[in-house]
């Protein structure tokens, strides 16, 4: 099916599927680009004639991303600031190419280092069009720029609330902030992750890890379970006599192609020792370390904290602490666990058994609802990634002298008279 209403100003329904999107300013550009796209017979093509706000939008609209996306910047007041918006809008595996109407070397090298692939000078012709989008040329990109981050969530002991942490992060990565997030749950025999979202495993990890040299975009889509627009899940169940040991040189592999094609991986770690843990806190950007607040949860967040550290390139390290239980005097209070491991403690999740029970049972992830454990993993996801706003400062307000006096006088008569 080939999309084409460059001329109708967007009137038709968004399509759910587009591969070939491109939003151009001017109508005769447009045609150009239409009549290319029927040249090249390019399926699930979309040719619109529209600015950058409204690709944007749509960019938002559907079910998954275009391989390839074509934006014109010549309307563009800010332009950098809009490929800005865009890029965080768009997938790091979209192909992106940047028309406009300045012939700038400084503009072209500024775009390459943003991670656009090209970028065509108007006016368009279908022999530009030929060269750099046709045959091969669109299919292998200048270089791999943008691309996804691994984010470890780990426990400091079992029974801590790593996995729900890591379930919850990944939902609202997705669902509120409409990033791309893959979740793999990495206990080859069933972890918590598909129960706390309601859907079933379909083995899918064992099955990728095996073939992971023939991961692409369809492969990718065609093993992960969605759970809604944005986000999917990678697990297995394996019997529980099977071997447990994956290939650590296809596991690396693995997370390199989802980062091409999510925003997020999150990678739920059953254990925090062993070969698979230590590949995994190896190759993350960040990791996530969930402890309660006991003496041996303070012991082993130590031993982890170390681990992250000795890498060989320093990354972020999230310390949250997850009150399993109601407050009880065996507890160690925030402050004295932060002086026993000499790091501050990133979020504080509150008790509240009831939500965590509810969520289990329903698989529906705590953080959709409204409750204060809801808010603090919401802020803990805003952290991760940068998004939560600073406490605005109170605002003083200074009155003239005169009418100060006046306030103040009225004030004390409103209180003689009530």
């Amino acid at each position: 099916m080939l999309i084409r209403d460059a001329m109708t100003g967007g009137g038709r329904a968004a399509p759910r599927n587009v591969e070939f999107m491109a939003y151009l300013v001017d109508a005769d550009s447009a045609q150009v680009m239409e009549r290319f796209t029927v040249e090249q017979m390019m399926p699930h093509a979309l040719v619109r004639q529209g600015s950058m706000d409204e690709a944007i939008a749509l960019l938002g609209q559907l079910d998954r991303p275009p391989e390839r996306l074509v934006v014109d910047i010549s309307a563009s007041s800010m332009p950098l600031s809009d490929l800005a918006r865009l890029a965080d809008a768009c997938a790091p595996s979209v192909s992106v190419v940047v028309i406009g109407d300045r012939n700038d070397v400084g503009l072209f090298r500024e775009l390459l280092r943003m991670g656009v692939d090209d970028y065509l000078s108007k006016p368009l012709t279908a022999e530009l069009l030929r060269r750099t989008l046709g045959g091969q040329a669109a299919a292998e990109p200048v270089q791999q720029v943008r691309t996804g981050k691994l984010v470890a969530c780990v426990g400091a002991r079992g029974g801590v609330g790593a996995s729900t942490v890591a379930v919850n992060l990944a939902w609202a990565l997705a669902n509120r902030q409409q990033r791309r997030v893959a979740l793999i749950d990495l206990d080859p025999h069933g972890g918590p992750a598909n129960v706390l979202l309601g859907v079933r495993s379909n083995e899918g990890l064992t099955d990728v890890l095996k073939n992971v040299n023939r991961l692409d975009p369809h492969y990718v889509n065609r093993t992960l379970v969605p759970v809604g627009p944005h986000l999917s899940v990678l697990s297995s169940e394996m019997d529980f006599t099977a071997g447990t040991q994956p290939d650590l040189m296809a596991l690396q592999r693995l997370f390199g192609e989802l980062k091409k094609h999510f925003h997020y991986i999150i990678a739920d770690l059953p254990d925090r020792a062993g070969p698979v843990s230590q590949c995994v806190i190896e190759a993350a950007q960040t990791t996530v370390l969930v402890s309660d607040p006991s003496v041996y949860g303070a012991r082993e967040s130590a031993r982890l904290i170390r681990l992250a550290e000795n890498r060989d390139v320093a990354m972020p390290l999230a310390l949250v602490i997850n009150h399993t239980h109601p407050e009880g005097k065996a507890e160690l209070t925030v402050r004295d666990f932060e002086e026993a491991i000499g790091r501050k403690v990133s979020q504080e999740l509150p008790h509240d058994n009831e939500a965590a029970v509810e969520a289990e049972n329903l698989g529906a992830p705590i953080v959709g609802g409204k409750g204060p454990l809801a808010q603090a993993l919401l802020a803990l996801s805003l952290d991760l990634s940068g998004r939560r706003a600073e406490p605005a400062a109170a605002l003083t307000i200074r009155l003239p002298p005169l009418l100060a006096h006046t306030m103040q006088g009225l004030s004390g008569l409103w209180k003689r008279l009530t």
